[in-house]
């Protein structure tokens, strides 16, 4: 018998680049590879020297420090009550509320049974007192060994515990206040279950449940009193808040990531490489784009960035993974031989391209107008990456203020997406339990985040002002 022999292709997709080996007359698996569409380095050693700072020289300042004492377990910060970032410690399992802006401690929980394993969630709910004046009723829910808990984010206080009745998959997603309450959390045995509490006997039960008859891992996500359910078959569900599914979209591949909306439109990626966007309210498809690796984590966007949404790949092929940044653009599609002997109404669609690829980055620990600010995985160094470019400004370690023989070494660094680019901060945790929170006071340039950018009209990055000079510049606008 004749060797095997094997033909290379190649083939253009979607503008990126994608390369593999075909396999004729032989039943022998080939294993993908695939070219990166990108310059950028791909680990921390690739980055040249002359991109590093220190931090005297980034627009980053010492803001404040705050020792737990124990090492932190996990850290997180909820776009819903961004004024707060949640520490869970190791040894005491406890978890402490501090504020992002002063580093006070606002609250420390009671020792929790178990570290948090599932992503944790922070409601915002709006309400009225007697008098008629809104304010806002902020929980805190968690998952420690298979009990749920609801905490008064404000105070810390325990409202209530609910041992669930089954073993969860994901996350919980709250909507509403006591009274008209309902927690999404998925289980492992194809089920969306919601629990509620009794609006008089104050007790938690469950109120429905839905058999998707798929494991779910993607923790349920809500705009406007819908509800948002991807499963590993590769069906993302939209339920109401009492038991009715309003639409199925079948993705075809398991989607293992949560979604993300915006106006309209529902984004979410799945394991056969494909970023969809929906019509968030029908599941019709406006638009797909593919890429070389799987989407296995939740897009995320900007308020102010409102033609794109960003999205992970995840790939041992350290040139094809990392974050990728989508032009998303709604459109209308008019034809001219619509009229009633032969209909063609308007198709609504979303234009999607990509803009730029930034590869083998997994965490994204701050950003501002101008910069994403992302590490490599299990780095401390921080990457500066334009948002209109993709392009690497500059890199800085932030183990550099725990230099040292004896130094502690960082541990964590918080992940967190703020949509508002208002927090521009950095939480750094070590193994003694010592937090440093480092913040941007430079001067950000507005940026249009377009795909052509005028690189002539690129201004220079201001260097952090003195605090002394920061308050009195401050001063006039407090008045």
């Amino acid at each position: 018998m004749t060797d095997t022999i094997h033909m290379r292709a190649s083939a253009l997709l979607l503008g990126l680049g994608l390369f593999f080996v075909v396999s004729c007359g032989s039943t022998e698996r080939t294993e993908h590879h695939f070219v990166t569409d990108t310059k950028q380095p791909v680990s921390v050693a690739e980055i040249p020297q002359t991109k590093f700072r220190a931090m005297k020289e980034t627009p980053f300042e010492r803001s404040w420090d705050l020792n737990l004492g124990h090492e932190v377990h996990t850290s997180w910060i909820s776009p819903n009550v961004p004024d707060l970032v949640f520490f869970q410690t190791k040894e005491e399992q406890s978890i402490y509320a501090v504020d992002t802006m002063s580093g006070a401690t606002r609250w420390v929980s009671m020792r929790l049974p178990k570290p948090i394993q599932l992503q944790p969630f922070v409601a915002r709910t709006p309400m009225k007192n007697s008098a008629g004046e809104v304010y806002n009723d902020d929980r805190l829910y968690v998952i420690s060994d298979d009990i749920l808990f609801c905490f008064d984010a404000l105070g810390g206080q325990l409202i209530w515990r609910y041992n669930l009745p089954f073993s969860p998959s994901t996350g919980p997603l709250a909507i509403g206040a006591e009274g008209n309450l309902r927690v999404y959390i998925g289980d492992w045995q194809g089920r969306v279950r919601v629990a509620t509490v009794h609006p008089e006997k104050a007790f938690p039960y469950e109120a429905w449940q839905w058999n998707v008859q798929m494991d779910i891992s993607a923790t349920p996500m809500a705009k406007e009193d819908l509800v948002y359910v991807g499963d590993h078959g590769g069906k993302m569900h939209c339920f109401g808040l009492d038991r009715e599914q309003k639409w199925v979209f079948n993705a075809g591949s398991s989607i293992n990531g949560p979604a993300v909306a915006r106006d309209r439109v529902l984004y979410f990626g799945n394991n056969d490489n494909v970023l969809y966007s929906l019509n968030r309210l029908t599941g019709e498809k406006f638009g797909q784009i593919n890429f070389n690796g799987p989407i296995t984590r939740e897009p995320f966007i900007y308020r102010e960035d409102t033609k794109r949404v960003y999205t992970w790949v995840s790939t041992s092929d350290a040139g094809v993974a990392g974050v990728y940044a989508v032009r998303a653009i709604p459109d209308v599609v008019t034809f001219a031989d619509n009229n009633p002997d032969h209909p063609h109404p308007p198709l609504e669609i979303v234009r999607m391209a990509q803009d730029w690829h930034f590869p083998a980055v997994n965490r994204l620990v701050c950003s501002t107008p101008q910069h994403l600010y992302l590490t490599y995985p299990a780095s401390t160094v921080i990457l500066a990456i334009r948002r209109d470019s993709g392009e690497l400004d500059w890199a800085w370690d932030c183990a550099e203020d725990r230099s040292g023989k004896h130094a502690a070494k960082i541990s964590t660094i918080t992940e967190y997406q703020d949509p508002t680019d208002l927090n521009r901060s950095i939480y750094t945790c070590d193994t003694s339990g010592e937090v440093i929170a480092y913040r941007f006071f430079g001067f950000v340039p507005h940026s249009d985040n377009s795909r052509i950018a005028d690189q002539s009209q690129k201004q220079p990055m201001a260097m952090p002002k003195s605090r002394k000079a920061k308050e009195a510049a401050a001063e006039p606008a407090a008045k």
